[in-house]
């Protein structure tokens, strides 16, 4: 009586799998850190939405179609905070050969092989250098093999123990500022602020360090509050942020920040960390952001001793900044 009743449209499997779409679909959108727990899953939710994809796959196969629809609609609302907007200065700046190259690194406490390092730097020959956990001896390595001759000036010194690991060295005349991003505003290293006098104009450029959210979520968003801070602070200038964020597009801080910064070049983000394995990385937390510049390119670069990619960023100056 009754083999020919109709299946019904739920069962627990659908119910189970629709819950979990649902939890990955909205995973890009919850603000609570959950002592940091929030924050590491949304670094990796970009793996899991491939997941749902075979959800997807999987209803249409077995003809559930309203389960189909659903998983469907939040795999595309967890997809969304992943993808780049095209640049709403498109069509300002993009073959007048005004350009900025900025070369950005976490060395990983210093343990890139310079030589390497200073191979790919000379390659590039980028008119802006960040380094991450970076030191002067460091410094005097790359400096021996050539890679600094056309990097004169730059921010302030690097000490172990100190308040800063990161530097800015620039092609051109900078000044720095003093405390703008200091430890106080931070809750950890301070980040270095300069102004760069181009032959395009003045810029400012930051080297950024966030802390992780592995360690102390709630100093993980300080840091990234106080970037949004100063950023909101700057008027009349193209500014770029260059560095380690520990922060992925599917962080909602993390877009806060960047709401009021021009797009990253890629349509999906670049993942730059862990680069130390036998597998391609797998997230994307290191960054070059920028306001004011039209983001032409972007690449990333391997060097050996660091568990982060290099970023290689061509920013075009839009016209009447």
């Amino acid at each position: 009586m009754t083999k020919n009743r109709p299946r019904p449209p739920f069962t627990y499997l659908w119910a189970i799998l629709i819950l979990l779409s649902c939890a990955v679909g909205a995973l890009p959108y919850i603000p609570w850190l959950a002592s940091g727990w929030t924050p590491r899953l949304q670094a990796f939710q970009p793996w899991a939405l491939i997941a749902v994809a075979f959800v997807v796959i999987f209803a249409l196969i077995r003809r559930r179609w309203i389960a189909a629809v659903i998983v469907a609609v939040l795999l595309i609302a967890g997809v969304v905070p992943n993808l780049a907007m095209p640049s709403k200065q498109q069509a300002s700046a993009s073959d007048t050969g005004a350009r900025i190259t900025v070369f950005s690194f976490n060395a990983l406490k210093a343990g890139a092989d310079s030589k390497e390092l200073a191979t790919n730097i000379k390659a590039t020959n980028p008119d802006v250098l960040v380094l991450v956990e970076t030191s002067e001896s460091l410094h005097d390595r790359l400096r021996a093999q050539g890679a600094l001759v056309s990097l004169k000036y730059r921010s302030s010194q690097v000490t172990t123990g100190g308040e800063r690991d990161t530097v800015v060295f620039s092609r051109y005349p900078l000044k720095e500022r003093d405390a703008a991003l200091g430890p106080q505003a931070t809750d950890w290293y301070g980040m270095p602020v300069v102004d760069i006098a181009s032959p395009l104009g003045d810029l400012t450029v930051v080297g950024v360090h966030v802390y992780p959210p592995l360690g102390s979520a709630t100093r993980w968003g300080t840091g990234l509050d106080a970037l949004k801070q100063f950023l909101d602070q700057q008027t009349g200038k193209p500014v770029i942020l260059a560095g380690d964020y520990n922060s992925t597009r599917t962080h909602p801080q993390f877009r806060k920040l960047t709401s009021v910064m021009d797009e990253e070049p890629s349509l999906f983000p670049q993942s730059t960390w862990p680069a130390d394995r036998n597998v391609p990385a797998l997230v994307g937390i290191d960054h070059v952001l920028s306001r004011g510049f039209e983001p032409l390119a972007q690449e990333t670069l391997h060097i050996q001793g660091s568990e982060h990619l290099a970023i290689k960023a061509t920013l075009g100056l839009v016209a009447g900044e």
